[in-house]
């Protein structure tokens, strides 16, 4: 299991999503586990979640992997695992290193390593050693 921690620099201020075995970030939405609603939304270049918005970026401080997957889940291949994954303004950085991109004009995440375009990027619970 796995969490993301929302933080806001403007407020000085954290909150944490989930543990849930896997987050899916479509859009500027984000749903945890399978068949969950959506979590968070983003809107106004701000997170919003539980009613608290202004939130600039999260992270995911447990080990976890990331794949990505299109419209009919489809997936790509899972990259990690990774000690720390940061997203902040639609860029991942995984480990300190820039991993991934948001685009808003085409709604879609660009995996940078691959150069390939995706709808939904998957950050999920490293397997077991």
């Amino acid at each position: 299991m796995i969490s993301l921690v929302f933080e806001s620099e403007q407020l000085g201020k954290s909150v944490t999503l989930g543990p849930a075995p896997f987050f899916r970030i479509t859009g500027n939405f984000i749903s945890p586990g399978a068949d969950a609603g959506v979590a968070a939304k983003f809107s106004n270049h701000f997170w919003e979640m539980r009613g608290q918005k202004h939130f600039t970026q999260y992270a995911c401080h447990d080990r976890a992997v990331i794949h990505f997957e299109d419209a009919i889940e489809n997936a790509s291949e899972a990259f990690g695992p990774f000690d720390k994954i940061v997203v902040a303004d639609g860029v991942v950085y995984t480990n300190g290193k820039l991993f991934a991109r948001f685009t808003e004009e085409t709604q879609l995440w660009h995996c940078f390593s691959t150069d390939t375009y995706w709808l939904s990027m998957v950050i999920a619970s490293s397997p077991s050693r």
